[in-house]
C-alpha cells in the first residue's frame, strides 16, 4: 500500500536533517567573528550557489524553471526579501546569543498573523491565542538579558532587533508567495532558491566591496573550512532538503521544521560555543513553540472578525 505524505520516512528524515543543519547556522557565524555581515553573507551565498549550479546541468526541468523564474518581476521581489533575511540574520547572530536569535527568527508565524489582521482578514481564535502565548514565551526567553541586574548591551539589543526584522521579512515573503500561489503565479520554489542565491551574491558582494573593503585582507586559511560549512551544510543542503520535504510532506509537518530549529540551535550553541542557557530559556522556548504551533496547525475555532 502506498505511504501517505505525512508518513514518508525518507522525507521525514530529510526534514529532520534540514532543521538540524539550519540549527548550526548561528554557530558557524559566531565562529567567524572577524568577517563583517555583508562579506560573510556574500561568501555564504556564493558557496551555496556554486554547489547548486551543477544541478542545472543534470536537471533540464530545473534549468527551464529557472529560465521562467528569471523573467518574473515577482521572483526578484521575493528573492530580495530572502536576501534581506540572510543579511539581517547573519548580523543578528554576530551580536546576540545564538539561542535567543534562533527563537526570534522562528517567530514569522506571529508576523504573518499580524499582517493578516492589518489587511482586515479574519483570524482564528486559536491563532490569536497562539500569538499571545508565543509572544509571552519570547518575553521569557529574552528576559534574563533585559533584567535590571543584567542590563542588555547595545549589541544584544541590536541583535534582537535585527532578528525580529528578519522574521518580519520572512512573514512578508510567505504572505506574498501565498498570494501569488492563489493566483497561480507563484515561482518554482527550487528555481527561486537558486535565483535568490545569485541575487544575494551580486547585491551583498557589491555592497561589501563598497562598504567593507578591509575584509578582503586577512588569514583566510583559518576561515575556509568554516565558510564551507556555512555555505554547504547550512545553506545549500537545507535549501534542497526543505524543497524536497515541502513537496512530499503535509504542510503542517513541513511547518514544524522551522519550529524545531531553535531547539537544535540552543543545543549546538551550548555544546560548541559554551553559551549558557538561563533557567527561563526552556519554559520560554516551550511557550513560544507551542504558541507558534497553534498558529500554523489548522483548527476549527471561530474567527475574530
Amino acid at each position: 500500500m502506498r505511504r501517505t505524505a505525512a508518513f514518508d520516512i525518507g522525507a521525514l528524515a530529510t526534514a529532520g536533517l534540514t532543521a538540524l543543519l539550519w540549527g548550526l547556522t548561528g554557530v558557524f557565524v559566531r565562529l567567524l567573528p572577524s568577517l563583517p555581515p555583508l562579506t560573510l553573507t556574500a561568501l555564504r551565498l556564493a558557496i551555496a550557489l556554486v554547489v547548486l549550479l551543477p544541478m542545472l546541468g543534470i536537471a533540464p526541468t530545473m534549468r527551464r524553471a529557472l529560465g521562467v523564474v528569471a523573467k518574473q518581476a515577482s521572483a526578484y521581489a521575493l528573492a530580495s526579501l530572502l536576501v534581506g533575511y540572510y543579511l539581517l540574520a547573519t548580523a543578528a547572530f554576530q551580536l546576540a546569543p545564538v539561542a535567543e536569535v534562533a527563537v526570534l527568527l522562528s517567530t514569522s508565524p506571529v508576523f504573518v498573523l499580524s499582517i493578516r489582521r492589518l489587511r482586515g482578514e479574519p483570524v482564528r481564535r486559536r491563532q490569536a491565542a497562539g500569538a499571545l502565548l508565543a509572544l509571552s514565551g519570547i518575553a521569557i526567553v529574552v528576559a534574563p538579558g533585559w533584567s535590571p541586574g543584567a542590563a542588555p548591551t547595545g549589541a544584544r539589543l541590536a541583535g534582537d532587533g535585527l532578528a525580529a526584522c528578519a522574521a518580519a521579512l520572512t512573514a512578508v515573503y510567505a504572505t506574498y508567495y501565498n498570494a501569488l500561489a492563489q493566483r497561480g503565479r507563484a515561482p518554482d520554489s527550487v528555481a527561486l532558491s537558486v535565483l535568490t542565491l545569485a541575487v544575494g551574491v551580486i547585491v551583498a558582494g557589491s555592497a561589501a566591496a563598497l562598504l567593507e573593503p578591509q575584509a578582503a585582507v586577512g588569514p583566510w586559511e583559518t576561515k575556509i573550512a568554516l565558510l564551507l560549512g556555512l555555505g554547504v551544510l547550512c545553506t545549500a543542503v537545507p535549501t534542497i532538503g526543505f524543497a524536497v520535504a515541502s513537496r512530499r510532506l503535509a504542510a503542517v509537518v513541513t511547518a514544524c521544521i522551522s519550529l524545531s530549529i531553535p531547539i537544535f540551535a540552543a543545543l549546538f550553541a551550548q555544546w560548541l560555543l559554551g553559551e549558557a542557557l538561563s533557567v527561563l530559556f526552556v519554559p520560554g522556548l516551550a511557550f513560544a513553540l507551542a504558541g507558534m504551533a497553534m498558529i500554523v496547525v489548522p483548527g476549527r475555532q471561530r474567527s475574530i472578525a
